[in-house]
């Protein structure tokens, strides 16, 4: 959003490069450089050939490629990346999968305090660059590339005040209880699917490899679908102290990059929620299950919401009730009222509204990739934004309109390639209370 500003307004791109400046500032006055010295000194010490890359910036849901210097031994390569403490980030060497239920040890990794030490030993394909996604914040990233014969120490020796240190043992907390059976558990996410009006398909049953993890392909029609998946859990054993924990994504077969829906939490089931605009076939891909054990999935299945725009494609319906169904909006009982498109940038869309009326509007991607996908409304002096449509393609907001207001609508995206469709409904008063 704010990238669209500098180039409409010019005083508010002076703001936006004060702020950046700030925050650059800030991750200095943070010790980032400091740090980053600090590394160089103490893996040449250890014998390594080591390279400071120029400082880069990351700004808020970016993902950026750094290059780094080519090499192509059969040693070990060290990555850190530093930044300010607040600064949460992802990042990944070039030849580590992207997959995150893919089991990856160096490759891949989740900033701490500000700071990722990527490693790799051995190989036989040079490391290009770095891919890093910021997950929150923006600032300043400093970068060491190091290679050496050896391992060289790791950032919990070189910086332990910013990799976690010495940490306390962890209390013992007892046994942990057997969890209900597997059937007894499939059972009551049937009987919550039926409370709330869906139509309950066969259960699956599936088997995990030995590594705990697997794949099944499921069929679902055109509506929105929640799948949960159960595991048996492992031996209970007395004195242990993690729980079975499974982890689920629904991806597209024919494109194993784009994911329906994913689970990733920390608990004994996984639940998927998707919906699609058609038939469609999809791949259930799990991890975390006891070696070689039996699962069970259960399907709960609801309609599409009847008057979603078909202009722009079955995929796109299928984004727009998600974002509808995973926020438990009503089903709009009428036709849109106002349809519109566009692609990246920012596009306002002043309306006409009727006093005392309540809005629905519903943005989701037609093509593309989005980095940002937002959707704010203004009324009269109220404003409301929903930032969450990169993640889930749509985004959606509501909105009534009161004596002697006007209202506004403005979608903000960013990313290449990307186009958009918009639909606005009229509704009645308490779309939120209403349920599914």
């Amino acid at each position: 959003m704010e990238r669209a500003r500098l180039r409409l307004v010019p005083p508010l791109a002076l703001l936006t490069f004060l702020a950046a400046s700030g925050a650059a500032g800030d991750a200095r006055a943070d010790g980032a450089r400091e740090v980053a010295e600090r590394v160089v000194e103490q893996w040449r010490a250890a014998g390594g050939q080591v390279t400071a890359l120029p400082s880069r910036f990351l700004f808020d849901d970016e993902t950026t490629l750094i290059p780094v210097p080519v090499d192509n031994n059969t040693g070990c390569t060290h990555v850190a990346l530093i930044g300010a403490r607040g600064l949460s980030f992802r990042a990944r060497l070039s030849d580590a999968t992207s997959d995150p239920l893919a089991p990856e040890v160096g490759g891949r990794a989740s900033s701490l305090a500000g700071v990722i030490e990527l490693r790799r030993c051995g190989g036989t394909r040079s490391i290009r660059h770095v891919v890093v996604t910021s997950d929150a914040g923006r600032g300043a990233l400093e970068v060491v590339v190091a290679r050496a014969p050896s391992a060289l120490p790791l950032l919990t020796s070189v910086i332990p005040e910013r990799t976690g240190g010495a940490l306390p043992p962890v209390p013992e907390t007892g046994a942990l209880p057997a969890l209900p059976p597997i059937e007894r558990r499939a059972e009551l996410a049937e009987a919550r699917g039926k409370r709330e009006g869906a139509h309950i398909e066969a259960r699956t049953a599936l088997r995990a490899g030995d590594d705990g993890a697997g794949e099944a392909e499921l069929a679902l029609g055109a509506g929105c679908h929640r799948v949960e998946l159960f595991a048996r859990d492992g031996e209970v054993r007395p004195g242990r102290r993690f729980r079975l924990d499974v982890d689920a994504e629904l991806r597209d077969p024919s494109n194993s990059d784009h994911v329906l829906a994913r689970d990733r939490t920390e608990a004994p089931d996984a639940r998927l929620e998707a919906c699609v605009g058609k038939s469609t076939r999809i791949n259930l891909v799990f991890a975390g299950a006891p070696a070689n054990a039996d699962l069970t999935s259960t399907l709960a299945s609801w309609p599409l919401p009847q008057h979603l725009p078909s202009l722009w494609g079955a995929a796109t319906r299928g984004k727009m009730a998600r974002v509808m169904f995973t926020r438990h909006v009503a089903a709009p009982e009428a036709d849109p009222v106002f349809l519109a498109e566009g692609s990246s940038g920012t596009t306002p869309f002043p309306l006409s509204v009727e006093v005392g009326g309540c809005y629905l509007a519903v943005v989701a991607l037609t093509h593309g990739h989005a980095r940002s996908l937002q959707i704010r409304t203004v009324v009269g002096a109220r404003e409301s934004t929903d930032e969450r449509g990169a993640a889930e393609e749509a985004a959606l907001s509501a909105f009534c309109v009161n004596a002697e207001e006007s209202a506004r609508l403005e979608i903000h995206a960013r990313g290449t390639g990307v186009g958009w469709g918009l639909a606005l409904f009229r509704v009645k008063s308490g779309v939120w209370e209403a349920g599914r």
